[in-house]
């Protein structure tokens, strides 16, 4: 499996409501692209105070990196990354992506699924 990192330093001259469309659109792509495993995107939020001017992430899971090109070549095609372009700052500049292997994805030993807790009202 493939992890897709995306962060994304978009100007503040960029009305909320663009991001979230730019959000959205890039959901709608992911979600049609075959060998999608989850796909989450957002604004940053605070607490690290490392963000170095970046403002909104998403991650992408894949199965394969061919699913991932797959994705990549929905960009192109919907003109998506060409937004993406025009609303961070530097342009490309203002984009980090980077892949990582998560087949051998750790959680801890107690994360077992949990039972609904429920009563008959």
């Amino acid at each position: 499996m493939l992890g897709h990192i995306v962060l994304l330093q978009i100007s503040d001259a960029v009305p909320a409501s663009e991001i979230d469309g730019l959000l959205r659109e890039l959901s709608e792509v992911a979600l049609e692209t075959p060998g999608i495993r989850a796909f989450v995107g957002g604004p940053k939020t605070p607490g690290s105070g490392m963000s170095q001017g970046f403002t909104h992430a998403l991650t992408i899971d894949f199965t394969d990196a061919l699913a991932r090109d797959s994705y990549l070549s929905g960009l192109d095609k919907d003109g998506v990354g060409r937004r993406i372009s025009e609303m961070t700052v530097g342009g490309l500049g203002g984009v980090l992506a980077i892949n990582i292997d998560i087949s051998d994805m750790k959680a801890p030993d107690d994360m077992a699924p949990k039972k609904l807790q429920a009563k008959w009202a």
